[in-house]
Protein backbone atom coordinates (compact mmCIF):
# COMPACT_ATOMS: atom_id res chain seq x y z
CA UNK A 1 0.00 0.00 0.00
CA UNK A 2 1.39 3.32 -1.14
CA UNK A 3 2.51 5.21 1.78
CA UNK A 4 0.94 8.77 2.94
CA UNK A 5 4.67 10.38 1.88
CA UNK A 6 4.58 8.33 -1.70
CA UNK A 7 0.60 9.45 -2.61
CA UNK A 8 1.19 13.05 -1.88
CA UNK A 9 4.71 12.96 -3.91
CA UNK A 10 2.97 11.11 -6.63
CA UNK A 11 0.22 13.47 -6.82
CA UNK A 12 2.40 16.45 -6.49
CA UNK A 13 4.63 14.91 -9.95
CA UNK A 14 1.08 14.32 -11.73
CA UNK A 15 -0.64 17.89 -10.90
CA UNK A 16 3.04 19.76 -11.09
CA UNK A 17 3.49 18.21 -14.45
CA UNK A 18 0.65 20.23 -15.62
CA UNK A 19 2.55 23.43 -14.86
CA UNK A 20 4.17 24.62 -18.17
CA UNK A 21 4.63 27.88 -20.30
CA UNK A 22 3.12 30.48 -22.28
CA UNK A 23 4.61 29.62 -26.05
CA UNK A 24 3.97 31.16 -29.03
CA UNK A 25 5.36 29.74 -32.47
CA UNK A 26 9.56 29.96 -32.67
CA UNK A 27 10.47 33.38 -32.98
CA UNK A 28 12.16 34.46 -36.76
CA UNK A 29 16.28 34.06 -36.53
CA UNK A 30 17.91 36.69 -35.12
CA UNK A 31 21.50 37.64 -36.54
CA UNK A 32 23.72 35.00 -37.42
CA UNK A 33 26.42 37.16 -35.58
CA UNK A 34 26.76 34.93 -32.32
CA UNK A 35 27.59 36.49 -29.24
CA UNK A 36 29.01 34.27 -26.90
CA UNK A 37 31.80 32.33 -26.42
CA UNK A 38 32.76 28.84 -24.55
CA UNK A 39 35.95 29.05 -22.25
CA UNK A 40 37.54 25.80 -20.54
CA UNK A 41 38.30 26.51 -17.21
CA UNK A 42 40.28 23.28 -15.89
CA UNK A 43 37.60 21.03 -17.80
CA UNK A 44 34.47 23.35 -16.58
CA UNK A 45 32.97 24.95 -19.47
CA UNK A 46 32.33 28.92 -18.79
CA UNK A 47 29.73 30.46 -21.34
CA UNK A 48 30.04 33.73 -21.84
CA UNK A 49 26.80 35.12 -23.72
CA UNK A 50 25.76 38.68 -24.33
CA UNK A 51 23.95 41.33 -26.15
CA UNK A 52 19.73 41.36 -25.94
CA UNK A 53 17.60 38.84 -24.36
CA UNK A 54 17.28 37.56 -28.01
CA UNK A 55 21.39 37.32 -28.94
CA UNK A 56 22.04 35.78 -25.59
CA UNK A 57 19.37 32.90 -26.09
CA UNK A 58 20.71 32.83 -29.51
CA UNK A 59 24.25 31.93 -28.67
CA UNK A 60 23.70 30.12 -25.81
CA UNK A 61 21.52 27.32 -28.00
CA UNK A 62 23.92 27.76 -31.09
CA UNK A 63 27.23 27.15 -28.79
CA UNK A 64 25.73 24.23 -26.71
CA UNK A 65 23.29 22.94 -29.63
CA UNK A 66 24.70 19.05 -29.08
CA UNK A 67 24.67 19.34 -25.18
CA UNK A 68 21.17 20.85 -24.92
CA UNK A 69 19.84 18.36 -27.13
CA UNK A 70 21.32 15.93 -25.46
CA UNK A 71 20.81 16.73 -22.04
CA UNK A 72 17.19 18.04 -22.87
CA UNK A 73 16.24 14.67 -24.92
CA UNK A 74 17.81 11.91 -22.02
CA UNK A 75 16.46 13.87 -19.40
CA UNK A 76 13.02 13.95 -20.97
CA UNK A 77 13.45 10.07 -21.63
CA UNK A 78 13.96 9.92 -18.11
CA UNK A 79 11.10 11.90 -16.23
CA UNK A 80 8.43 11.15 -19.21
CA UNK A 81 8.99 8.26 -21.51
CA UNK A 82 6.97 5.94 -19.10
CA UNK A 83 4.22 9.03 -19.09
CA UNK A 84 3.82 10.53 -21.68
CA UNK A 85 -0.29 11.65 -20.66
CA UNK A 86 1.14 14.16 -18.42
CA UNK A 87 3.74 15.66 -20.34
CA UNK A 88 0.63 16.49 -23.04
CA UNK A 89 -1.32 17.47 -20.42
CA UNK A 90 1.37 19.96 -19.71
CA UNK A 91 1.96 20.73 -23.03
CA UNK A 92 -1.86 21.41 -23.34
CA UNK A 93 -2.53 23.64 -20.33
CA UNK A 94 0.51 25.54 -20.47
CA UNK A 95 -0.82 28.30 -21.58
CA UNK A 96 -2.41 29.84 -18.19
CA UNK A 97 -0.35 27.72 -15.21
CA UNK A 98 3.15 29.64 -15.93
CA UNK A 99 4.36 32.42 -17.76
CA UNK A 100 7.90 34.12 -18.67
CA UNK A 101 8.69 37.79 -18.58
CA UNK A 102 8.96 39.40 -22.17
CA UNK A 103 13.30 38.75 -22.36
CA UNK A 104 13.18 35.05 -20.48
CA UNK A 105 10.62 34.44 -23.34
CA UNK A 106 12.23 35.79 -26.01
CA UNK A 107 15.88 34.27 -24.89
CA UNK A 108 14.19 31.11 -25.19
CA UNK A 109 12.74 31.86 -27.98
CA UNK A 110 15.97 32.87 -29.79
CA UNK A 111 17.79 30.02 -27.65
CA UNK A 112 15.12 27.10 -29.76
CA UNK A 113 15.64 29.02 -33.07
CA UNK A 114 19.30 28.52 -32.73
CA UNK A 115 19.24 24.57 -32.54
CA UNK A 116 16.52 24.79 -35.63
CA UNK A 117 19.50 26.49 -37.31
CA UNK A 118 22.47 24.57 -35.78
CA UNK A 119 20.44 21.33 -37.30
CA UNK A 120 21.22 18.59 -34.39
CA UNK A 121 19.11 16.43 -33.90
CA UNK A 122 15.61 17.11 -32.13
CA UNK A 123 14.05 13.61 -32.37
CA UNK A 124 12.69 12.17 -28.97
CA UNK A 125 12.89 8.56 -28.84
CA UNK A 126 9.85 6.64 -28.31
CA UNK A 127 7.62 9.97 -28.65
CA UNK A 128 7.12 9.93 -32.24
CA UNK A 129 8.17 13.58 -32.41
CA UNK A 130 11.26 15.90 -32.38
CA UNK A 131 11.99 18.06 -29.32
CA UNK A 132 10.56 21.34 -29.44
CA UNK A 133 9.63 25.00 -28.21
CA UNK A 134 6.86 23.77 -26.19
CA UNK A 135 9.42 20.97 -24.87
CA UNK A 136 11.98 23.47 -24.04
CA UNK A 137 10.08 25.79 -21.97
CA UNK A 138 8.18 22.90 -19.77
CA UNK A 139 12.23 21.91 -19.06
CA UNK A 140 12.89 25.49 -18.13
CA UNK A 141 9.92 25.41 -15.31
CA UNK A 142 11.40 22.18 -13.77
CA UNK A 143 11.76 23.66 -10.77
CA UNK A 144 8.25 24.33 -10.44
CA UNK A 145 7.80 20.32 -9.67
CA UNK A 146 10.84 19.80 -8.64
CA UNK A 147 12.02 18.36 -4.98
CA UNK A 148 15.07 19.93 -4.04
CA UNK A 149 17.00 18.14 -1.12
CA UNK A 150 19.95 21.41 -0.24
CA UNK A 151 21.54 22.69 2.38
CA UNK A 152 23.64 25.68 3.25
CA UNK A 153 24.78 27.74 5.64
CA UNK A 154 26.02 31.96 5.05
CA UNK A 155 28.88 32.93 8.13
CA UNK A 156 30.43 37.20 8.13
CA UNK A 157 32.03 39.35 9.84
CA UNK A 158 34.36 37.80 12.74
CA UNK A 159 33.03 34.56 12.11
CA UNK A 160 34.82 34.31 9.08
CA UNK A 161 38.67 33.96 8.84
CA UNK A 162 40.03 37.27 6.54
CA UNK A 163 36.11 38.72 7.15
CA UNK A 164 33.47 39.04 4.31
CA UNK A 165 30.27 37.30 4.19
CA UNK A 166 30.90 33.45 3.07
CA UNK A 167 28.24 31.28 1.82
CA UNK A 168 27.69 27.49 0.91
CA UNK A 169 25.67 25.24 -0.11
CA UNK A 170 25.59 21.97 -1.40
CA UNK A 171 22.52 21.47 -4.29
CA UNK A 172 20.78 17.91 -3.93
CA UNK A 173 18.77 16.79 -6.65
CA UNK A 174 17.26 13.66 -8.26
CA UNK A 175 19.95 11.59 -10.38
CA UNK A 176 18.38 10.27 -13.88
CA UNK A 177 21.95 9.82 -15.72
CA UNK A 178 25.80 10.66 -16.28
CA UNK A 179 24.53 13.64 -18.32
CA UNK A 180 22.90 15.39 -15.41
CA UNK A 181 27.23 16.16 -14.45
CA UNK A 182 28.72 15.57 -17.76
CA UNK A 183 27.10 18.89 -18.95
CA UNK A 184 26.90 20.79 -15.64
CA UNK A 185 28.20 24.35 -17.04
CA UNK A 186 28.45 28.06 -15.94
CA UNK A 187 26.28 30.04 -17.86
CA UNK A 188 27.50 33.69 -17.34
CA UNK A 189 24.90 36.43 -19.25
CA UNK A 190 26.17 39.93 -19.80
CA UNK A 191 23.65 42.39 -19.35
CA UNK A 192 23.13 45.58 -22.00
CA UNK A 193 23.33 47.82 -18.14
CA UNK A 194 27.34 45.97 -18.32
CA UNK A 195 26.24 43.94 -15.49
CA UNK A 196 26.80 39.76 -15.34
CA UNK A 197 25.24 37.06 -13.73
CA UNK A 198 26.55 33.60 -13.54
CA UNK A 199 24.44 30.65 -12.78
CA UNK A 200 25.61 27.02 -12.36
CA UNK A 201 23.21 25.15 -14.30
CA UNK A 202 22.58 23.06 -17.48
CA UNK A 203 22.48 23.24 -21.27
CA UNK A 204 19.52 25.10 -21.89
CA UNK A 205 18.54 26.03 -18.74
CA UNK A 206 18.23 29.96 -18.22
CA UNK A 207 17.21 30.27 -14.74
CA UNK A 208 19.39 30.27 -11.60
CA UNK A 209 19.65 27.53 -8.76
CA UNK A 210 22.74 28.47 -7.92
CA UNK A 211 23.85 31.36 -8.88
CA UNK A 212 26.12 34.82 -8.19
CA UNK A 213 26.21 38.13 -9.45
CA UNK A 214 29.39 40.47 -10.74
CA UNK A 215 28.90 42.63 -7.65
CA UNK A 216 28.60 40.01 -5.39
CA UNK A 217 25.03 38.56 -4.57
CA UNK A 218 24.04 35.45 -4.25
CA UNK A 219 20.89 32.94 -4.87
CA UNK A 220 20.19 29.87 -3.73
CA UNK A 221 16.91 27.38 -3.84
CA UNK A 222 16.02 25.08 -1.90
CA UNK A 223 12.50 23.56 -1.85
CA UNK A 224 10.31 24.37 1.12
CA UNK A 225 7.98 23.16 3.39
CA UNK A 226 4.71 24.90 2.46
CA UNK A 227 1.19 23.08 1.74
CA UNK A 228 0.92 21.19 -1.39
CA UNK A 229 -1.43 22.98 -3.76
CA UNK A 230 -0.50 20.60 -6.56
CA UNK A 231 -1.00 23.83 -9.23
CA UNK A 232 0.93 26.76 -9.23
CA UNK A 233 -1.58 30.28 -9.88
CA UNK A 234 -2.33 30.65 -13.39
CA UNK A 235 0.89 33.29 -14.94
CA UNK A 236 3.02 32.34 -12.33
CA UNK A 237 6.94 32.15 -13.65
CA UNK A 238 9.57 29.87 -12.36
CA UNK A 239 11.40 30.84 -9.20
CA UNK A 240 14.98 30.00 -10.88
CA UNK A 241 13.35 32.83 -13.25
CA UNK A 242 12.88 35.30 -10.35
CA UNK A 243 16.14 34.11 -9.04
CA UNK A 244 18.25 35.05 -12.16
CA UNK A 245 16.24 38.33 -12.04
CA UNK A 246 16.97 39.39 -8.46
CA UNK A 247 20.43 38.42 -9.81
CA UNK A 248 20.37 41.05 -12.70
CA UNK A 249 19.36 43.53 -10.19
CA UNK A 250 22.11 42.89 -8.29
CA UNK A 251 23.22 44.81 -4.94
CA UNK A 252 22.30 48.41 -5.62
CA UNK A 253 20.43 50.49 -3.09
CA UNK A 254 20.71 49.90 0.63
CA UNK A 255 20.31 46.57 1.94
CA UNK A 256 16.59 46.66 3.06
CA UNK A 257 15.63 47.62 -0.72
CA UNK A 258 17.41 45.15 -2.47
CA UNK A 259 15.86 42.35 -0.23
CA UNK A 260 12.07 44.70 -0.60
CA UNK A 261 12.87 44.26 -4.40
CA UNK A 262 13.25 40.49 -4.29
CA UNK A 263 10.50 39.91 -2.33
CA UNK A 264 8.78 41.53 -5.32
CA UNK A 265 10.25 39.26 -7.97
CA UNK A 266 9.46 36.29 -5.78
CA UNK A 267 5.19 37.52 -5.76
CA UNK A 268 5.44 36.59 -9.55
CA UNK A 269 5.78 32.77 -8.20
CA UNK A 270 3.47 30.75 -6.72
CA UNK A 271 5.10 27.52 -6.03
CA UNK A 272 3.11 24.34 -5.12
CA UNK A 273 5.64 22.69 -2.84
CA UNK A 274 6.81 25.47 -1.40
CA UNK A 275 10.76 27.37 -1.97
CA UNK A 276 13.22 28.54 0.26
CA UNK A 277 15.01 31.00 -1.83
CA UNK A 278 18.20 32.30 -0.24
CA UNK A 279 19.74 35.52 -0.80
CA UNK A 280 23.00 36.56 0.29
CA UNK A 281 24.59 40.21 -0.36
CA UNK A 282 28.28 40.85 -0.34
CA UNK A 283 28.52 43.02 2.47
CA UNK A 284 27.23 42.74 5.90
CA UNK A 285 24.36 45.51 6.46
CA UNK A 286 24.89 48.19 9.38
CA UNK A 287 21.30 47.11 10.88
CA UNK A 288 21.08 43.27 10.71
CA UNK A 289 22.30 40.25 8.76
CA UNK A 290 23.40 39.81 5.13
CA UNK A 291 21.20 36.87 3.92
CA UNK A 292 17.39 36.57 3.80
CA UNK A 293 15.42 33.48 2.97
CA UNK A 294 11.98 33.80 1.73
CA UNK A 295 10.01 31.44 2.75
CA UNK A 296 7.30 31.59 -0.50
CA UNK A 297 4.66 29.39 -1.40
CA UNK A 298 1.57 29.29 -3.55
CA UNK A 299 -0.16 32.12 -1.65
CA UNK A 300 2.79 34.80 -0.48
CA UNK A 301 6.50 35.00 0.15
CA UNK A 302 7.52 35.91 3.87
CA UNK A 303 10.38 37.67 4.52
CA UNK A 304 12.36 35.41 7.32
CA UNK A 305 15.60 37.22 7.92
CA UNK A 306 18.16 36.05 10.56
CA UNK A 307 18.78 37.84 13.37
CA UNK A 308 22.49 36.75 13.83
CA UNK A 309 24.55 34.43 12.27
CA UNK A 310 25.74 32.01 11.06
CA UNK A 311 22.37 31.29 9.03
CA UNK A 312 21.85 27.87 8.43
CA UNK A 313 19.10 26.69 5.53
CA UNK A 314 17.32 22.94 4.95
CA UNK A 315 14.32 22.14 3.48
CA UNK A 316 11.69 23.74 5.99
CA UNK A 317 10.29 26.81 7.03
CA UNK A 318 11.38 28.42 9.86
CA UNK A 319 9.20 31.66 10.55
CA UNK A 320 6.03 30.18 9.76
CA UNK A 321 4.00 27.34 10.35
CA UNK A 322 1.02 27.44 7.88
CA UNK A 323 2.59 24.72 6.19
CA UNK A 324 3.96 20.96 5.76
CA UNK A 325 5.53 20.07 9.21
CA UNK A 326 9.34 20.06 8.40
CA UNK A 327 11.10 16.76 7.75
CA UNK A 328 12.94 14.35 9.74
CA UNK A 329 16.19 14.60 7.24
CA UNK A 330 15.47 18.42 6.77
CA UNK A 331 15.73 19.18 10.72
CA UNK A 332 18.71 16.24 11.02
CA UNK A 333 20.84 18.27 8.49
CA UNK A 334 19.94 21.43 9.87
CA UNK A 335 20.91 20.07 13.69
CA UNK A 336 24.27 19.15 11.67
CA UNK A 337 25.28 22.20 10.21
CA UNK A 338 24.74 24.26 13.31
CA UNK A 339 26.25 21.87 15.34
CA UNK A 340 29.26 21.86 12.98
CA UNK A 341 29.71 25.73 12.65
CA UNK A 342 29.11 26.11 16.46
CA UNK A 343 31.88 23.67 17.15
CA UNK A 344 34.14 25.50 14.84
CA UNK A 345 33.58 29.01 16.13
CA UNK A 346 33.90 27.83 19.83
CA UNK A 347 37.54 26.18 18.99
CA UNK A 348 40.77 28.05 18.21
CA UNK A 349 40.54 30.81 16.24
CA UNK A 350 36.54 31.41 16.78
CA UNK A 351 36.17 31.71 13.24
CA UNK A 352 36.10 29.59 9.76
CA UNK A 353 38.04 29.72 6.73
CA UNK A 354 37.50 28.22 3.32
CA UNK A 355 38.33 24.38 3.91
CA UNK A 356 36.31 24.49 7.36
CA UNK A 357 33.13 25.58 5.16
CA UNK A 358 34.06 22.89 2.83
CA UNK A 359 33.98 20.37 5.89
CA UNK A 360 30.77 21.64 7.12
CA UNK A 361 29.40 21.01 3.52
CA UNK A 362 30.78 17.55 3.87
CA UNK A 363 28.89 16.18 6.63
CA UNK A 364 25.24 17.24 5.72
CA UNK A 365 25.83 15.50 1.88
CA UNK A 366 24.40 12.88 0.05
CA UNK A 367 26.28 9.88 -1.97
CA UNK A 368 26.51 6.31 -2.37
CA UNK A 369 23.41 5.82 -4.75
CA UNK A 370 22.50 6.05 -8.02
CA UNK A 371 19.14 7.74 -8.33
CA UNK A 372 19.59 11.14 -5.33
CA UNK A 373 22.69 13.04 -4.63
CA UNK A 374 24.59 16.58 -4.39
CA UNK A 375 25.49 16.96 -7.64
CA UNK A 376 27.17 20.40 -7.26
CA UNK A 377 28.35 22.59 -4.46
CA UNK A 378 29.84 26.18 -3.99
CA UNK A 379 31.57 28.15 -1.51
CA UNK A 380 31.87 31.77 -2.65
CA UNK A 381 32.73 35.08 -1.11
CA UNK A 382 32.61 38.40 -2.68
CA UNK A 383 35.63 40.23 -0.55
CA UNK A 384 38.05 38.82 -0.43
CA UNK A 385 37.14 37.17 -3.41
CA UNK A 386 36.17 32.81 -3.66
CA UNK A 387 34.57 30.77 -5.76
CA UNK A 388 34.70 27.09 -5.58
CA UNK A 389 32.71 25.08 -7.80
CA UNK A 390 32.82 21.09 -6.79
CA UNK A 391 31.03 18.57 -9.40
CA UNK A 392 29.74 15.30 -8.37
CA UNK A 393 31.30 12.34 -9.90
CA UNK A 394 29.48 8.79 -10.70
CA UNK A 395 31.20 6.08 -10.37
CA UNK A 396 29.73 2.21 -10.85
CA UNK A 397 29.74 2.16 -6.99
CA UNK A 398 27.06 5.22 -6.70
CA UNK A 399 27.42 9.04 -6.83
CA UNK A 400 30.89 10.64 -4.76
CA UNK A 401 29.17 13.64 -3.60
CA UNK A 402 30.14 17.07 -4.61
CA UNK A 403 31.85 18.49 -1.55
CA UNK A 404 34.42 14.97 -1.31
CA UNK A 405 34.47 15.11 -5.53
CA UNK A 406 38.06 15.10 -7.34
CA UNK A 407 36.07 17.60 -9.93
CA UNK A 408 37.11 21.29 -7.67
CA UNK A 409 36.95 24.48 -9.68
CA UNK A 410 38.38 27.20 -7.99
CA UNK A 411 38.07 30.30 -10.48
CA UNK A 412 39.24 34.18 -10.17
CA UNK A 413 36.90 37.27 -10.85
CA UNK A 414 38.03 37.70 -14.29
CA UNK A 415 38.41 34.32 -14.73
CA UNK A 416 34.20 33.74 -13.76
CA UNK A 417 33.02 37.30 -15.40
CA UNK A 418 35.34 38.96 -17.93
CA UNK A 419 34.34 38.17 -21.25
CA UNK A 420 37.03 36.54 -22.82
CA UNK A 421 39.07 38.33 -26.37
Amino acid sequence: MMSTTSRWRTLLLGGLLIAATAAQEPAPAVARQVHGKVVDRGGLKVVHVWGSPAERGYAHGFLLAEAVTEVAIREFAARFADRQPLLQQARSLRKRLIEYPADVQAELEALYQALLDKGVDLTLPGFGRDFDLDDLLVANALDVFGLMGCSGFTAWGDEVQGGGVLTARNFDWPFTGDHMLQHTVVLVEHLPSGRAVASVTWPGFVGTVTGVSDDGVAAFLHVGSAKITLLPEPSSWPTATAARAILERGAKGEPAAVFREAQELLGNTSPPAGFLTRIVLPQVPADGAPEVAFETDADKSVFARAATGPCVVTNHFRSRDDGRKASRDSLDRETKLTKGLGGLLGDGDHSIDISEAWQVLRSVQRGGGHGFGTLHALVFRFAPWHFELRLAQHPEQGLIAAPVSELRYVLSKDELFEIPE
